[in-house]
């Protein structure tokens, strides 16, 4: 279940959330702390066209503007504020992806003195067949939206007709409510967002979910935190009950495996007199964490950390875009055993007082027998075998061997002052630039701030970079270089972070989009690979490619090419229907006759009456 060198155990994002076989994604909302905006592009690829996030066709414009055609109305993304990457090679489709995203930012908490984390990472996705028929999925994970290498953990169920237990859904349905609180007005499209999530809140309401496991039974419970009213209160769970005399304080077993530590934390589970007879105490964390413990915080405890070799990195396993990175645990995860029962407990929780206590996270809890799984088995598995084998990606350290990573005084004082800057009442606004025809301006207003030399804010995809005041204006964009997502670069002394932040913004042209997909299907050639494409059929492509190439007309002469491509177009109707509207999408975006001529819209017109396709 969990040994990171088993193909069976090891699973991918798109894995996760690929449609069942015969099915098409019908909406999905999703939660990460940090987001990537290239990995929101893969699994748009993955939900839109059920294709591997690490897909040759990330590098496909055509592909991606087909996959983010069809998903980006209706997938809603939420996310730490301030925690967007600025993309590495930006492209004019990431305007698609503003569609989706939804930035969280928490008010301070007055007992921490700080910002609490948005940090679950979970997904809930409905999908459909062509019947109509219905399918859920629920995910929970350690890992966020990006490309990072660490390790991670993964739980995924789906819905099913044979078990009857819909009350485990109501936390689901109440984490749904919670975020659509955080869709505010000034967020684009914030009624369809919000009634996406609504809708399939309501949807899965009276669905049951299934472990359908051999090992777990159907014994798990979904536990958001932070939430509110309905949050689950971790921090009364017999995991950290540490009252003396309370039954529920004592355990046989524990393993705890996280990459994140609170002192305070590891040292309620190392007290003495929450042991049973020959209990083990196992703690797998980073050796970054170290430094934050004293020996007799752990002294109950066997710790362990993964080996330098594999922190530098290993060899890429089916992905084609990331360069080789170091990596180490990400994975949140608990093991409690008394007697014969055994808790697990997964998901986005660190082992820190802010997650237990402060954060919006997501967990799982799953019971099960000690003849199922124990500490011995859960590390078993996780070390490839026995402890001392040479397999072991881990090894035993003490608090000695602590890797102190000195984070610069100056980092945190940039990134809070992005955390602030999140928080700050903000508006943008879009016109015509009179004094340079075709091109537009923008105005930023950041309510009530100073200037600061130490942050400046540019436009999406453009070089253009002002100081940080409360009122900022950009000239001379192109229609390209309108968007919500903005860059935000903090620099002090060597240290310089970028990110991008969503800014309201209010004026954009109404052919905004329709640029977007001309910047793709910008000629006669690039739209007979889109045809292609969505038809899926190679045949078409080479055919219409030799029409096009050999002919001054785009049909000239077109005794076998317009029947041929009638019918693959009629026998795509009838078995994925969906595909016929993908070409009206780019039929109504891009109108230029010498990119798409007037023949082939008749034809699509005759064969949408006939067929009574609507579109």
């Amino acid at each position: 279940m969990f040994r990171p060198d088993s193909n069976r155990d090891r699973t991918d994002y798109s894995g996760i959330l690929m449609p069942p076989d015969g099915y098409r994604l019908d909406r999905a909302v999703g939660t990460t702390y940090s987001l990537d905006l290239e990995a929101l592009t893969a699994v748009a690829i993955c939900l839109g066209l059920s294709e591997e996030t690490d897909s040759k066709l990330m590098q496909n414009p055509i592909g991606m503007l087909n996959a983010l055609q069809k998903v980006s109305d209706k997938i809603v993304l939420f996310c730490e504020a301030g925690q967007i990457k600025v993309p590495t090679k930006p492209t004019a489709l990431s305007i698609l992806l503003e569609k989706m995203v939804v930035e969280v930012a928490l008010p301070k908490d007055r007992q921490l003195g700080r910002y609490p984390s948005f940090h679950p990472k979970t997904w809930v996705l409905a999908y459909v067949n062509a019947d109509g028929d219905k399918k859920y999925r629920f995910v929970v994970m350690s890992r966020n939206l990006t490309f990072d290498r660490s390790w991670d953990i993964s739980f995924a169920m789906d819905s099913s007709k044979n078990v009857r237990q819909k009350k485990k859904t109501q936390p689901i349905c109440d984490f749904l409510d919670y975020l659509v609180t955080n869709v505010h007005n000034t967020s684009n499209n914030a009624g369809k967002k919000r009634n996406l999530i609504r809708g399939l809140c309501s949807d899965i309401k009276d669905v049951s979910f299934s472990l359908d496991s051999k090992i777990f039974g159907e014994n798990f419970e979904v536990l958001p935190l932070g939430i509110g009213k309905n949050a689950y209160r971790m921090q009364e769970d017999i995991l950290f009950c540490k009252e003396r005399g309370n039954a529920n304080s004592t355990f046989n077993e524990l393993v705890v495996m996280s990459p994140f530590l609170s002192e305070s934390v590891i040292a309620d589970f190392n007290l003495t007199d929450r042991a049973l007879s020959d209990c083990k105490r196992t703690l797998v964390t980073r050796r970054s964490e170290l430094g934050k413990l004293k020996a007799s915080d752990v002294d109950n405890f066997t710790i362990y950390a993964l080996k330098d070799e594999i922190i530098d990195g290993e060899e890429e396993i089916s992905d084609e875009l990331a360069d080789k990175k170091k990596q180490d645990i990400h994975a949140k995860i608990y093991l409690r055993r008394k007697y014969s029962d055994v808790d697990l407990y997964l998901g986005s929780m660190n082992a820190s007082y802010s997650a237990i206590n402060k954060n919006v996270e997501m967990m799982l809890w799953l019971g099960t027998k000690n003849m199922y799984l124990n500490g011995d088995k859960f590390l078993e598995d996780i070390f490839c075998g026995p402890v001392g084998d040479a397999k072991n990606p881990f090894e035993q350290v003490t608090v000695a061997d602590a890797v102190l990573e000195t984070e610069s005084d100056n980092r945190n004082l940039l990134e809070q002052k992005i955390k602030d800057l999140c928080r700050v009442k903000r508006q943008a606004v879009i016109s015509e630039d009179n004094e340079n025809a075709g091109k537009y301006k923008i105005e930023v207003e950041f309510s009530g701030i100073e200037s600061d030399s130490e942050v400046t804010v540019s436009p999406f995809n453009s070089k253009q970079e002002q100081t940080l005041s409360e009122h900022i204006e950009f000239l001379e964009l192109e229609i390209l270089q309108l968007s919500e997502f903005y860059e935000i670069t903090a620099r002090s002394g060597d240290d310089t972070i970028r990110r991008i932040i969503m800014i309201p913004t209010s004026g954009f042209p109404d052919d905004r989009e329709s640029a977007a997909v001309n910047s793709v299907v910008k000629d006669r050639a690039s739209f007979v690979e889109y045809i292609a494409f969505v038809l899926g059929d190679d045949y078409v492509a080479s055919m219409l490619e030799g029409k096009q190439m050999g002919e001054s007309g785009f049909f000239a002469n077109s005794s076998d090419a317009m029947p041929a491509l009638y019918e693959k177009m009629l026998k795509t109707s009838v078995e994925e229907p969906e595909r016929i509207k993908d070409i009206g999408y780019v039929l109504k975006m891009v109108t230029d006759k010498d990119i798409i001529p007037d023949e082939f819209r008749e034809l699509y017109e005759t064969f949408c009456n006939t067929l009574k396709i609507r579109r």
